[in-house]
């Protein structure tokens, strides 16, 4: 297995698995609680009856990955990015889904209703979800000029999140992940191309255990706390894929959407050999993403 595909591999399967480990713990704000109540999280978990996601099972993606879910199947499904498809899709997940539906989503979908048109129909949410889809495309373009790739996560993310702070963060984990991908250098890349906002709170932080950091930073949505998180996660614990993506679970909040930007940056660093093997074949999606990397 060369290089560059257990690097496209651990991009695709970092960005899932990280997500479907949070699930079981997933809008959990009391940190405390959620360790005395589930421990430390290493292994995949199902959502309790409870939760955000009571119709779930360990493995499963949250239903921001389920979005990006849709848009690996779309990618394969027209073996290429095709906005105009995405959005015919995207739409058609939406009537009898059983999982979460958040603002950004009910927000787009009721833009389309009252005639917007699918390219332009996107909400003006603020949060990291819209941003976090983009490891299939990053996956599935890995030759293609880093220009194009980046413009094409961009659009998407736009599709449905259409704000400036959406952008900004779509070109940020975009542009670093196809460097990270290429083999550049990971530490210095996450500080060369992200935000200096972003880069600086994280790095006012970085003394702090994840829980403290994260806390103080925010929990949240938003990509005003949710990216300095996931900024700083990668530079606290940059080394150790397992430990961050398990800390980024345990800092509770929003750890879904930040788990699938730290997990295509991670991953696309250190490839999917440093991803351990039962988070792997415990997704319940595993054959789907093996048939990306197996196409391209």
């Amino acid at each position: 297995m060369d290089d560059i595909y257990q690097r496209r591999a651990g991009l695709l399967f970092g960005s899932f698995a990280a997500d479907a480990l949070s699930l079981g713990v997933h809008w959990i704000y009391d940190c405390s609680e959620l360790a005395q109540k589930f421990g430390y999280v290493t292994e995949y978990q199902a959502p309790g009856v409870d939760s955000y996601h009571p119709t779930k099972g360990a493995g499963e993606q949250s239903h921001v990955g389920d979005q990006a879910l849709c848009l690996l199947d779309d990618l394969l499904q027209n073996q290429g990015w095709d906005a105009g498809s995405f959005m015919q899709n995207w739409v058609r997940m939406w009537p009898g889904y059983r999982d979460y539906l958040d603002h950004a989503t009910k927000a787009t979908l009721q833009n389309l209703e009252q005639g917007a048109s699918a390219l332009r129909a996107g909400s003006d949410s603020k949060e990291l979800a819209g941003a976090v889809r983009i490891a299939p495309m990053l996956a599935y373009m890995a030759k293609a000029p880093e220009a194009e790739v980046v413009t094409a996560c961009v659009e998407q993310t736009l599709l449905t999140h259409a704000s400036e702070a959406s952008h900004q963060a779509a070109t940020f984990l975009a542009t670093a992940g196809y460097r990270i991908l290429h083999g550049m250098d990971f530490v210095s890349t996450v500080r060369a191309t992200a935000p200096a906002w972003a880069l600086g709170e994280a790095e006012q932080v970085l003394g702090l255990d994840s829980v403290e950091a994260i806390a103080q930073l925010g929990q949240s949505c938003p990509i005003a706390s949710a990216l300095p998180a996931v900024i700083y996660l990668a530079l606290k614990h940059g080394d150790d894929l397992p430990k961050a993506f398990s800390e980024n679970a345990m800092a509770g909040g929003d750890n879904c959407a930040r788990g699938l930007a730290l997990g295509l940056l991670l991953g696309a660093s250190q490839g999917a050999e440093a991803i351990p093997l039962s988070w792997r074949t415990a997704l319940v999606n595993v054959e789907r993403l093996h048939q990306l990397l197996e196409l391209t």
